[in-house]
């Protein structure tokens, strides 16, 4: 993203901002600027995630971070997707939170899964400058860049009505940059230019995110319950207008109103373009339809029926031959099985008549 600084640097080469230390003034770096394009879903997830988090806690000072996850191909960034870190809390005040690896790892590799080719590009946070304390965040992110993007969302009113004036995002991004002090290596930040990159896809969603947010007219009703409210004002007027043209047809009929013809003829074009669901013909249709389904369904189980009584008087057919055979005459078994048959008194009637039935 950025290169790093040879030994030239020295620390009398370096301005920084006068709003915090490690930030360098843009013509004092002896860093390479990147292009950078920035997607409309990390900027709506970030803005999401400061929202969510801020309702969550109550706490107005509550600061939130996360990773930018996209593509890079030489001097072209694009910053495509996000996820919010874990941190755990810090050892105290002045310290700077400690991100949870382990989280973050387990959540890069599902991101992994799903989006191959999106690579860790940076971090996100909320406020007007990079601090110390973010720097201390950022050097954690070492080990998975190294040269991390901070994307940074300042977050108070003023900001965005400079912004909505100015026609501008209330968004910073700044590049990473590591530059030679007095002998020892030190970590920068560097303000870089971006742009708005958006597909077809993100269009559509930002557009139909914006119209939500324009029906709401800013307050807490829902869109669901506005567009309840619209249709609810709508039905009522057409109601109204049903009840006056009944009242109008009403008096026409009883002779206490003057003939309109051309109101007649109007009311005349409504009734006809009304879908004709009550008419005699259409009732019988609809009818005679529903029996022949009944009709088909009640074949489909009769045939499904007698294909079952068939199987059971083919079955029973193979067991009435088998008992005959074993009932004949000579040998041991045919005796046994006379002598079985009288026991049974008459077993073979039975059967005669049982075939007779199923035949």
């Amino acid at each position: 993203m950025s290169s790093q600084a040879g030994p030239s640097g020295s620390s009398s080469n370096l301005k920084t901002s006068k709003l915090s230390p490690v930030v360098l003034d843009t013509h004092s770096s002896s860093g390479i600027g990147s292009n950078i394009s920035l997607h409309p879903l990390p900027i709506l997830n970030i803005s999401e995630h400061l929202v969510r988090t801020r309702l969550q806690s109550k706490d107005a000072q509550l600061t939130v971070y996360g990773v930018l996850l996209g593509t890079q191909q030489g001097r072209d960034i694009e910053i495509q997707n996000s996820f919010e870190l874990q941190l755990d809390p810090p050892s105290s005040p002045t310290s700077a939170p400690a991100i949870n690896h382990t989280f973050l790892k387990a959540r890069q590799g599902l991101y992994k899964q799903v989006f191959p080719t999106l690579d860790l590009l940076g971090w996100y946070t909320i406020g007007e400058i990079p601090t110390s304390q973010d720097l201390e965040v950022h050097k954690q992110l070492l080990a998975y860049n190294e040269t991390p993007l901070l994307v940074q969302l300042h977050q108070t009113v003023s900001s965005f009505e400079n912004a909505e004036v100015n026609g501008e995002l209330p968004i910073r991004v700044y590049e990473s940059v590591t530059e030679l002090v007095q002998g020892e290596t030190t970590n920068f930040f560097v303000p870089a230019g971006y742009k708005i990159e958006t597909g077809e896809a993100e269009r559509i969603a930002v557009d139909h995110a914006s119209k939500a947010g324009a029906e709401s007219g800013g307050d807490h009703e829902s869109t669901m319950l506005a567009g309840m409210q619209a249709q609810h004002s709508a039905i009522s007027k057409l109601n109204d207008r049903i009840r006056q043209v009944l009242t109008y047809l009403q008096a026409v009929k009883d002779g206490s109103a003057s003939w309109d013809h051309e109101a007649l003829r109007q009311v005349q074009t409504v009734v006809a373009n009304l879908p004709q669901t009550v008419l005699p013909e259409l009732k019988v249709e609809l009818l005679r339809e529903h029996n022949d389904v009944l009709l088909t369904n009640y074949l489909s189980v009769l045939t499904e029926s007698l294909h079952t009584m068939n199987e059971l008087t083919d079955k029973f057919e193979v067991v009435q031959a088998g008992g005959k055979e074993d009932t004949g005459e000579g040998g041991m078994l045919g005796k046994s099985a006379s002598g079985a048959s009288r026991r049974r008194g008459g077993g073979g009637e039975r059967g005669a008549a049982l075939r007779s039935v199923y035949t």
